[in-house]
């Protein structure tokens, strides 16, 4: 019954659930005042960590740029620490700007890493169900599919750039797709990192319960999205195969 209840209406369900969440636990003054006090040594420590990068002058968007470059090909940090970070230290406007640079140029080197393995790799996987599944994914008639898979909300998309490179995509068309793709999340994290920078921790608030309701979807129908996916896949195989 709660089951049923939950995926009839799961947008309501999650709403209800996170608000008992939130009044359960700022209902203890001493955990909401710990809670504020952690916001404010957090906040201190951040301002000193802006201060040093900002010191740089005109070189500090470049600095933040490579790190955002680094996080995909090399993901030493995860990508929503360095969006967030990016929003706290240049507004929301500019961290989108310079992330969306960044994040291109890094899943472009994925992309062009991939590439470079295609030969020694394909030739031992060529034949495998995964790898033919794979292509059919990325038909050079229709991208749609790796687009969709771009702005699904944690979808490993730093590893889906290195195994688009290694498909039939070309660079221009991959450069667009993982743009526009990225584009969504990257804009909701510069806005939490600015809002966490301006102190106004209600929009902060607001703007994470609007990603949580985008995310939840996803979550609970991840499969039946996949399944669709590859419906369309396998739709779009005959008419490549007979090309």
């Amino acid at each position: 019954m709660r089951r049923a209840l939950f995926r009839r209406y799961p947008i309501a369900v999650a709403l209800i659930l996170f608000g008992l969440l939130l009044a359960i636990y700022f209902s203890d003054e001493g955990l909401l005042g710990r809670t504020l006090d952690y916001l404010r040594n957090f906040k201190d420590y951040s301002n000193s960590l802006r201060d040093d990068i900002l010191s740089h002058g005109p070189r500090a968007p470049f600095f933040f740029i490579l790190i955002q470059v680094l996080q995909v090909v090399f993901a030493p940090i995860p990508g929503e620490a360095s969006g967030l970070l990016g929003g706290y230290l240049f507004g929301a406007v500019p961290a989108f700007f310079y992330s969306s640079i960044g994040l291109t140029m890094g899943s472009a080197a994925a992309f062009g890493v991939g590439r470079l393995l295609r030969k020694f790799l394909t030739k031992r996987i060529k034949d495998t169900a995964f790898y033919r599944k794979f292509n059919h994914l990325v038909s050079r008639s229709d991208y749609l599919i790796p687009f969709v898979l771009f702005l699904i909300p944690g979808f490993p998309k730093d590893s889906l750039s290195y195994l688009l490179g290694m498909s039939i995509m070309s660079l221009p068309s991959f450069l667009f797709i993982t743009a526009i793709g990225r584009m969504p999340g990257t804009l909701m994290l510069s806005l939490q990192g600015a809002e966490i920078y301006n102190g106004n921790y209600v929009k902060l608030a607001l703007l994470m319960l609007l990603s949580f309701l985008v995310i939840l979807p996803c979550i609970l129908y991840r499969h039946r999205l996949l399944l669709l996916l590859e419906k369309r896949a396998g739709n779009q195989a005959p008419s490549e195969e007979n090309r």
